[in-house]
């Protein structure tokens, strides 16, 4: 074969071998390794825009009466009926009624100032002071054994404990025309994403709580809120569990928005605390 011929022949296999490299490799740069599938948008619309008008709406008229029913875990079931009076991002709470559990006994409760006060036959600090304090920050036993559900307690006459801060972090679930005592409403059921909440709640207190949830595998807490026809709500339940308590489940429901109401402390000379177990929870001897 011909030098020139040899020469073109060896020039030609090179450039075929070069282009089929560059080809390789351009496939390689375009068609990268197979990506992890992408997490799925979520279908449901965020809360936001519903939630952010409830709670100005609340903020405005300040004010509320309010029947509260349910399960306060091992202090038994509860029929009360009260007052809420909601101050910047305070709301204040009175309410009178029942605990069943082994007996019916009469219970009222008054948080003023995020200090609760409980007074019922069950735990009394002694026969002159029927009022028992409960503080979330106190060191006697009896804030440390309740002050988890009268917390609960208090968050659960206020939607805004539970949702402002996180409003981008909730989704509805599904919504539907209802009634409430007559009234027309619409009813959402509403899911708090735990992982993206404990993200963004300006609450310190809120993001832990949030955080345990994803930990301990609750991806989403459920609510329920019912909303009138003037945006305020007319009914609001929610569950949580409580090492102490056991499940907590109540349901509140709200009527005369921005009425007059009257809650106060009760008397100092009223109030004890137990800084020990109450006489009737000591151990037999």
């Amino acid at each position: 074969m011909p030098r020139a011929c040899t020469r073109t022949a060896v020039l030609s296999a090179c450039l075929a071998l070069a282009a089929t490299l560059n080809a390789c490799t351009s496939g390689e740069h375009h068609q990268p390794h197979a990506a992890l599938p992408m997490a799925r948008p979520d279908p449901r619309p965020v809360a936001e825009a519903v939630l952010a008008d409830t709670i100005n709406k609340i903020n405005a008229h300040g004010t509320a009466l309010a029947t509260m029913t349910g399960s306060l875990g091992m202090v038994g079931q509860l029929d009360a009926d009260g007052a809420v009076r909601y101050r910047g991002p305070q709301a204040d709470l009175a309410l009178d009624g029942k605990t069943r559990n082994a007996r019916t006994e009469e219970l009222a409760v008054s948080i003023v100032d995020e200090v609760g006060y409980l007074n019922t036959p069950l735990a009394r600090p002694d026969a002159t002071k029927p009022w028992l304090k409960i503080s979330q920050d106190g060191t006697d036993f009896g804030s440390k054994l309740l002050s988890p559900a009268l917390n609960q307690l208090h968050e659960s006459v206020d939607p805004r404990a539970t949702f402002s801060g996180v409003e981008q972090a909730t989704r509805i679930q599904g919504s539907a025309p209802d009634t409430v005592d007559g009234r027309p409403t619409t009813r959402y059921d509403l899911r708090i994403l735990t992982e993206e909440a404990a993200k963004i709640a300006p609450d310190e207190q809120q993001r832990e709580r949030f955080q345990r949830a994803a930990e301990d595998g609750e991806r989403e807490l459920g609510f329920q809120l019912w909303v009138d026809e003037q945006g305020l709500p007319a009914k609001f339940a929610a569950t949580t569990n409580i090492a102490q308590a056991g499940e907590v489940s109540l349901t509140s429901t709200y009527r005369d928005w921005g009425t007059p109401v009257d809650i106060h402390s009760p008397p100092a000379a009223q109030v004890g605390v137990f800084d020990d177990l109450p006489p009737m929870a000591q151990p037999p001897r």
